[in-house]
């Protein structure tokens, strides 16, 4: 189940580009998924540039390491912001994704996204998007008022606001492994377990 091909990628590669049955299927019969590819590359990284939030679900529930590092020292996140894939971004930072990593050219997912709204390749989702990987960096939301963060007169981001940066610094020390099940051993109100887990 783990045999590779010329590109040294295996059958759950594959799969996590299209379809979650398969991925569950080849899962269940002992498929690794963190294998990588002759690019580094893997499986969770390819549902996340597919927008398959559901094969990054499975996958990640499986054990696939959130922040796992391409050939460019990209992540799944990065990947995912690459092109704007909102709903994946979402499965990714609540499993602990750290919205900050850097790549080998010191770009963070946010930043990748960024640069592709500033070629006029968006819309809509992925400003939301963008938004979000802000969020999760400890950021303001952009045009956020007032002196807790957003974005400096030429459109890079500002401090964080408190308020962001203890979400940070709370999530990464619960860890990304099990960051959803952490959170809900909290003895906090849900309102702020959702806020940690950036659904609410």
């Amino acid at each position: 189940v783990n045999a590779v091909d010329g590109y040294h990628r295996t059958a759950l590669h594959y799969a996590a580009e299209r379809d979650v049955g398969c991925v569950e299927i080849l899962l269940g019969f002992g498929a690794d998924p963190n294998s990588p590819d002759g690019n580094m590359d893997s499986p969770l990284h390819w549902a996340s540039y597919r927008d398959r939030p559901e094969c990054a679900r499975a996958l990640l529930g499986a054990g696939a390491r959130v922040d796992a590092r391409d050939y460019h020292r990209d992540t799944p996140l990065s990947w995912a912001a690459s092109r704007g894939n909102l709903e994946s971004a979402r499965v990714l930072l609540e499993y602990g994704a750290q919205a900050g990593a850097r790549n080998l050219k010191g770009q963070t997912p946010a930043t990748r996204l960024t640069a592709l709204l500033a070629r006029g390749l968006g819309g809509p989702r992925e400003e939301e998007c963008l938004a979000l990987l802000r969020e999760a960096e400890g950021q303001a939301p952009a045009g956020g008022g007032g002196g807790g963060g957003g974005e400096s007169r030429l459109g890079y981001p500002g401090p964080g606001s408190l308020k962001g940066l203890s979400r940070r610094e709370v999530r990464r020390c619960l860890g990304a492994r099990h960051l959803p099940a952490a959170v809900e051993t909290l003895p906090v109100p849900g309102a702020i377990k959702r806020y940690l887990l950036l659904v609410g």
